[in-house]
């Protein structure tokens, strides 16, 4: 009877409880605490798991059938990592047993369980949430007027923006508004289609994607997108890429763009440090930003972007860049004019795709460099859609005393060792300010004041800058150093 029973244990089909368990001791494993089964992950992931038992699982786990099972559900992941196994039924589990969970930042899991006569397939969706959302309606049967979005932000994430992508391919840009401790925006969906809804935060460290989902009005059939056949070599790859980013922004009335070399070595540069440092981000570890990059190598330019995508080669990776919103307005810049792609495989097989645009300037003398600062903020501002600010002489007069001392002291900070704290001395000037908020920065071009990070926040009222030009040992001669002051007032 004993054989009996073992064979007969060996061929049971695995349950839920107990791939939970299987996950829960994985992450032990490695002396981590298993993060949370969420309920909207699994339901998600138990689509996808029966997408990949009836048609395999490179089908089910592409970026846009994830994307599109996560809306359904009601999550907003971006994103997920995706863990997708089908095998026989009485070995699956044991499949999942060897697979390291633990190595990947979560803090949400999902888990799927499809389970057929013979073979059974299993998703796990582990989700790095940074955000978390009110419920929202993904599906209306008929166009609908005002919806409202709100979130609450992890720190040190502080402000959040939202992009739509309607139907027709445009990109819509919502700014987030402060409503006690959510974040908060009114978004329509005055169209038939699937429009597709990102929002981005920022924090310390720089723009970071902390939701996306789909939200269908009417019927919509395509949910998944088509197998791409991938190109042999990079040189081909960046023909293809840049073909597809110019088919699509000719396709919405757009000058094309045009491949730039040194672009190329700084995305090719960021593509491999990525892939062999581990890390996927647009900030590096260390606080290297793309503005940093760019200047590195000398660089000028008057706007910049960069994309980045993960797949299993580089056409599927910028598929899931052009159906991100906010990567999507970086290709629909009109300002753009050049680009540059790079490539580079990591370890677990995946292809990194950098994608950095930018608008070159050749930098002639600005007659009024005060004034094109405040004209770029301004016109930012208005493009946002954002109430426009009034200039404060007293504020103007901080910020161009302080950028004088950053300077002198080779120091591009909001506060400088021996010197008043700015934020006091704004306060002490002006009894009316609620709240201050200081950009300090430096530019090739005064006409940059939009990379201003305090700008987007949408109930700012008055602003001050401060400018000069000047050498500097640690970051070059000739160039601006910029102070941003705004204020929110009572």
């Amino acid at each position: 009877m004993i054989p009996f029973l073992v064979l007969c244990l060996l061929g049971t089909a695995p349950t839920k409880p107990a791939l939970e368990r299987t996950v829960r001791d994985r992450f032990e494993a490695v002396g981590r605490t298993s993060p949370p089964v969420d309920s909207a992950l699994s339901l998600a992931a138990d689509e996808l798991a029966r997408r990949a038992l009836s048609n395999g699982v490179e089908d089910a786990t592409s970026l846009l059938r994830v994307t599109a099972a996560l809306s359904r559900q009601s999550a907003w992941d971006p994103n997920p990592v995706v863990v997708a196994l089908r095998a026989s039924t009485d070995t699956i589990a044991a499949e999942l047993r060897k697979v390291d969970l633990g190595s990947e930042p979560t803090t949400h899991v999902g888990i799927g369980l499809a389970i057929g006569p013979e073979r059974s397939a299993i998703i796990v969706l582990l989700a790095r949430r940074r955000m978390e959302l009110a419920p929202f309606p993904r599906s209306h049967v008929k166009p609908v007027g005002l919806q409202r979005l709100c979130g609450t932000l992890d720190a040190p994430l502080q402000t959040a923006e939202l992009f739509v992508t309607r139907p027709e391919g445009s990109v819509e840009r919502v700014a987030m508004r402060r409503d006690g401790e959510q974040l908060c925006a009114n978004l329509d969906f005055p169209t038939r289609g699937r429009h597709a809804v990102e929002v981005l935060g920022t924090g310390p460290r720089g723009p970071e994607v902390t939701a996306l989902f789909f939200v269908d009005v009417g019927v919509v059939k395509a949910d998944a997108d088509d197998a791409l056949p991938e190109p042999a070599d990079a040189k081909s790859a960046r023909g293809l890429l840049l073909a597809r980013v110019n088919a699509l922004r000719l396709q919405l009335g757009l000058q094309p763009v045009q491949p730039d070399a040194v672009l190329e070595g700084v995305a090719q540069t960021w593509a491999q440090r990525l892939a062999e440092e581990g890390f996927f981000s647009h900030v590096a570890p260390d606080g290297n930003t793309l503005k940093q990059r760019l200047t590195a190598v000398g660089y000028k330019f008057s706007a910049a972007g960069e994309n980045l995508g993960l797949s299993s080669g580089p056409l599927a990776a910028h598929f899931g860049i052009e159906h991100s919103p906010g990567h999507r307005n970086n290709l629909l810049e009109p300002s753009h004019r050049r680009v540059g792609f790079g490539l580079a495989r990591r370890s677990d097989g995946l292809e990194v795709l950098v994608e950095v645009l930018a608008a070159p300037v050749t930098v002639v003398e600005d007659q009024d460099p005060l004034g094109s600062v405040y004209a770029s903020i301004a016109a930012e501002r208005k493009r946002r859609k954002l109430t426009p600010l009034k200039t404060s002489p007293v504020l103007e007069s901080l910020a161009q005393a302080h950028v004088r001392d950053a300077l002198a002291k080779d120091l591009p900070k909001a506060e400088l060792p021996g010197k008043p704290r700015l934020h006091e001395r704004a306060f002490e000037l002006m009894d009316e300010l609620a709240s201050v908020s200081v950009d300090v920065f430096i530019s090739d071009t005064p006409k940059l004041g939009a990379e201003s990070k305090n700008l987007g926040v949408a109930d700012n009222r008055v602003v001050g800058v401060g400018l000069v030009k000047g050498d500097s040992a640690r970051f070059g001669p000739d160039r601006y150093w910029i102070v941003v002051i705004y204020g929110i007032t009572r």
